[in-house]
């Protein structure tokens, strides 16, 4: 099997092939350094053996000549022949004491003394000849001249010098031919160089490029890997949209129907047979949900949301929810949320509900005497983050303590036989941790069998700011009134016989005029014919299914029609999905009775004009006549204009306020003019305006900066007010 090598890997490959090359680089430097420095030495003995051929040669020569004058003298009488032979002779002197010098360390001394010393008697003999030439005569210095001893003088110091002279010859050719030698050595060694560099680079080089491709390759399989990933998770959300589509709906017109049923005049005996079908389609439905949940959680598609919520609302819909199934069992029941907490949160309020109606459940089921006990506390807060604990205490059956660690595992249970007695698939803790964990909380159990089990979680939220409001919320106590939509005429685009039944009961016990459509084709038809005020519009339909339907509505149409999403799916992001193919809102199923009112309230009331004048009372800081002109009706138009107003117009204060504050009196006129055309489109004949424009009228004409702080202070007060009427307005969809 072909091994990649990996980063770590290579770069000690290349570190070590680093300090190796460098290594050799030093040797063969030192070798080189080494090798010059001979071949310098070398060169300067080749010079001086030179000099020393030179200076021998040269010495000889005088002697030669002198001996030569000396006879020219002898012979013809002349004494030219002896002018500055002293001279001569004195010189010669001197270049035998430097020739000995020069040849002390590196020549054969022996030989040059002997010459020196041969050369010294001949200069003796010159003179000698010279002075006999002087005292006896002619004939007597000729004797001396062709003496024999003088010829055998003459011959030692020829050979001795000629030999000498080969000697440093060989000497220099010697020097010569090494140094070539060592010239030859440091090419081979430079040339060893350039190659182990060359070569050096072009492994580095491959090394690299081979380390590039195989980062290529792995970036490839990785992207791969994650296409098949996507499209994997694409097939299980598809798979789980189906499974929950087709699972549920069946279930849901159960649900339905036995609530219509319930509405009507049974026997006792009837009402309890309605009863035990209504608890266990809601059993089953739970199990589906639970499942479904898990499934959603492994795939990574369970979302979790941030939006401002009541935890005192919160809390209260949970303590309604629980109360009387608590005192039907003779428990008490008691839920304490401790004082400093912030009522209004961001967070995720369905989950966090999730969460404790599981918990709360199993401490009811599981517990025959004593009570429940669910405490909220504070475990640490700031101007921006609140970290809130959660405690969920009963006095039941409690867990082995061999089962502790385990509880929170799928499929498990305190006891093997607790599922027989108690019911549940055991899914229920597994979801609630994984629940926390998705939140970036932390849960923990305490329990002691027989005696009770505690189970404490931890989930953190962001405290929304001051001047903003909750959105409206849908009461649990809607009351449905028959008939609180005479002129209402709602296509309801459903291709389920079943939902389609449950449905036609439904508006017809409401007194609501409608009309049936069994696909998205048909519901187009419809709506080129017919004039509707609103749409109930199935997701999943054959032909033309709920998305594309609402895309043609939209786009094909051109209709601003309210179109409501109904879909028996459970998976996370369906409600932005629906709202992204231009739907104004999302019913899950099984649709109940009240919230489908509330929808249908929320979109079809009737009472709107007398809302508008009631509202127009209440508002003081809005010109709501000015409003009505400036939006004609358009409500998307207005929540528009004042989203962008809450966008904007709190920098814009608080850019006021630090003018304000640095005492920048023109800044503050010119910012005062600024926010002016930002307030504008409420109106311009309100205290907030009007405030403002005192302020700027005052900057203009430089009053002293204690002044505007006093004036800003009140505008300051007005600002609260302002936004506190800009969110009543926007959540009272009078337009």
């Amino acid at each position: 099997m072909k091994r990649n090598i990996k980063p770590n890997r290579l770069i000690l490959y290349s570190i070590a092939f680093s300090v190796a090359f460098i290594a050799a680089g030093i040797i063969l430097q030192f070798n080189t350094e080494r090798i010059i420095s001979k071949s310098r030495s070398a060169s300067r003995e080749a010079v001086e053996s030179f000099h020393l051929h030179n200076k021998l040669q040269n010495i000889v020569k005088n002697v030669i000549l002198t001996e030569s004058r000396v006879r020219g003298f002898v012979i013809t009488g002349d004494s030219n022949f002896i002018v500055g032979v002293q001279d001569t002779l004195n010189l010669l002197q001197q270049e035998l004491e430097g020739l000995q010098k020069a040849s002390m360390n590196q020549y054969n001394q022996s030989s040059f003394t002997r010459l020196a010393s041969l050369i010294e008697k001949r200069i003796l003999t010159n003179n000698e000849i010279i002075d006999v030439y002087a005292r006896f005569g002619k004939v007597q210095a000729e004797k001396r001249i062709s003496s024999k001893a003088g010829t055998i003088l003459r011959d030692s110091i020829t050979d001795l010098s000629m030999q000498l002279e080969k000697d440093l010859y060989d000497q220099l050719q010697a020097g010569i031919a090494q140094n070539r030698k060592r010239t030859f050595y440091v090419l081979i060694i430079s040339r060893l160089l350039t190659i182990l560099g060359l070569s050096g680079i072009v492994i580095l080089s491959l090394l690299v490029i081979r380390h590039i491709l195989q980062q290529h390759k792995l970036i490839q399989a990785l992207k791969e890997a994650r296409r098949q990933t996507i499209e994997s998770a694409n097939v299980k959300e598809q798979f789980l949209a189906n499974m929950s589509h087709e699972i549920r709906t069946p279930i849901n017109s159960v649900i339905g129907f036995t609530n219509l049923i319930q509405k009507t005049t049974m026997t006792e005996e009837q009402q309890q047979f309605v009863n035990l079908i209504q608890s266990a389609s809601e059993n089953l439905l739970t199990i589906i949900n639970d499942i479904l949940d898990i499934s959603k959680i492994e795939a990574g598609m369970l979302r979790i949301e941030s939006n401002p919520f009541s935890i005192h609302g919160l809390c209260n819909s949970i303590e309604t929810m629980f109360y009387h199934k608590a005192r039907e069992k003779n428990l008490s029941f008691s839920l304490h949320i401790q004082d400093n907490i912030p009522d209004t949160l961001t967070g995720d309020a369905v989950r966090l509900t999730q969460i404790l109606v599981n918990l709360i459940s199993n401490a009811i089921k599981f517990t025959q005497k004593g009570g429940i006990a669910i405490n909220i506390t504070s475990l640490t807060q700031n101007q921006e983050v609140v970290r809130l604990r959660f405690s969920v205490k009963d006095s039941g059956i409690g867990i082995p303590a061999n089962k502790l660690e385990p509880i929170f595992e799928r499929f498990q249970q305190g006891e093997t036989d607790t599922t027989r007695k108690y019911g549940g698939t055991g899914l229920g803790l597994s979801i609630v941790r994984s629940l926390v964990q998705l939140q970036a909380g932390n849960i923990t159990v305490e329990s002691e069998q027989g005696k009770g089990t505690e189970f404490i979680f931890d989930i953190a939220y962001s405290l929304v700011p001051i001047g903003e409001t909750l959105p409206a919320a849908l009461s649990d106590k809607t009351a449905i009134t028959a008939g609180a939509f005479p002129h209402a005429h709602i296509l309801v685009v459903e291709d389920n016989s079943m939902n389609q039944l449950l449905i036609k009961f439904t508006f017809e016990s409401w007194k609501v005029n409608y009309q049936l459509a069994d696909n998205g084709a048909k519901a187009i038809e419809w709506l080129q014919d017919a004039s509707f005020n609103l749409v109930l519009l199935d997701i999943q339909m054959p032909l033309m299914d709920g998305y594309a339907t609402a895309q043609a509505i939209r786009k094909d149409l051109k209709s601003d029609l309210p179109i409501i999403a109904m879909t028996a799916h459970a998976l996370a992001g369906e409600r932005e999905k629906c709202l992204s193919y231009g739907m104004n809102d999302y019913i899950s199923k099984p649709i109940h009775e009240k919230e489908l009112y509330s929808l249908l309230k929320k979109y079809l009331d009737d009472n709107r004009d007398s809302n508008l004048e009631s509202l127009k009372n209440e508002l003081h800081y809005i010109d709501l006549n000015f409003l009505e002109d400036l939006v004609m009706g358009n409500g998307e138009f207005l929540k528009t204009i004042v989203k962008q107003f809450l966008k904007q117009f709190p920098g814009e204060m608080e850019s006021l306020k630090n003018a304000i504050d640095q005492k920048n009196i023109q800044q503050v006129a010119s910012l005062a003019h600024h926010i002016q055309s930002t307030v504008s489109i409420l109106g311009k004949n309100t205290p907030f305006f009007q405030q403002l424009e005192k302020l700027e009228k005052l900057a203009t004409r430089h009053i002293a900066a204690a002044t505007l702080s006093t004036e800003f202070d009140k505008l300051h007060d007005y600002k609260h007010l302002l936004l506190q009427e800009v969110n009543q307005l926007l959540n009272a969809k009078v337009f």
